[in-house]
């Protein structure tokens, strides 16, 4: 009977912890997770319009950031929108090295034609120092984009 309770408790134990360890998981992220993280703020922003400098809404815009020696950090998609522009804004751990913007049109004849796709590289700048060890300041990449009727 003794036994029988110890391996009783054993078992709850066992559980009670299991489940405590599986709540502490927590999947990582580029969001603040803690006070005092260090971190940046990012803006990726421009416009798109035609040839003609009329503004060209739904266009796919996707901002690729590059974190040392040119490797792949992280991949985000907007749209423009009825003014052709678009604005990307992130907290992230860092700043990235290096952006890449891919301007694309998938909504075929919807936004007035089909254009070509188009990328650019633009360079980033500092917009605010940082305030401290923990905040790295903001930092942002504009890209404008004038896309040809294919």
């Amino acid at each position: 009977m003794k036994n029988e309770r110890k391996s009783i408790w054993k078992i709850l134990a066992t559980a009670v912890l299991g489940l405590i360890g599986f709540s502490s998981c927590v999947s990582v992220t580029e969001g603040l997770e803690m006070y005092g993280q260090p971190h940046s703020d990012f803006k990726a922003l421009g416009s798109v319009n035609d040839e003609k400098g009329n503004p060209i809404e739904g266009i796919r815009v996707a901002i690729q950031r590059h974190k040392g020696f040119g490797s792949k950090f992280d991949n985000d998609t907007v749209y423009t929108d009825s003014k052709g522009a678009y604005l990307l804004e992130k907290e992230l751990f860092s700043a990235p090295d290096a952006v890449t913007v891919t301007f694309e049109d998938v909504d075929g004849e919807k936004n007035g034609g089909e254009f070509e796709s188009a990328t650019a590289s633009p360079a980033i700048q500092q917009t605010k120092k940082g305030d401290g060890a923990w905040y790295s300041g903001t930092f942002q990449a504009e890209a404008n984009a004038v896309l040809k009727k294919k």
